[in-house]
């Protein structure tokens, strides 16, 4: 079970994703190469598949992204897909979307994931894991 965040240059006056109007067009995050380059720095050893699927393996987690634009194109957002039971994931995607100058959204806690917010929406996903795990049985 993956916990799903996004990163997109969210409109920095909104408090909330329900805030944003519907016609909002995300600006770009760069083209391929640069979201490529970036991850590459934040993620050091993260190895690409030819289908533009990134991979990385953190301690205590893994994140998978799909950056599959050609190097030329606008990238609008980054989906990262994590698995693992480390809060430091939390903090590897704000280090991700700082980078980009750019918010994360949790789509766990449904709020943006600030540093203020990372040990508590942790705690959620993890509390909705073994939930969900704990239904599922052996």
């Amino acid at each position: 079970m993956s916990r799903d965040v996004f990163i997109m240059r969210f409109p920095p006056e909104v408090a909330a994703v329900d805030e944003i109007d519907e016609d909002w067009e995300p600006p770009s995050l760069g083209a391929g190469r640069v979201v490529r380059a970036v991850l590459a720095e934040v993620l050091p050893g993260i190895e690409y598949s030819q289908s533009g699927w990134g991979d990385y393996e953190g301690p205590g987690f893994s994140i998978s992204s799909p950056v599959n634009e050609a190097d030329d194109a606008p990238v609008a957002g980054v989906s990262l897909f994590i698995h693992g039971d480390s809060e430091a994931a939390a903090h590897a995607a704000l280090a991700l979307a700082d980078a980009l100058k750019a918010r994360a959204f949790d789509t766990g806690s449904g709020d943006f994931l600030t540093a203020d917010t990372a040990q508590s929406a942790f705690d959620a996903w993890r509390a909705y894991r073994d939930c969900v795990l704990d239904q599922r049985g052996p």
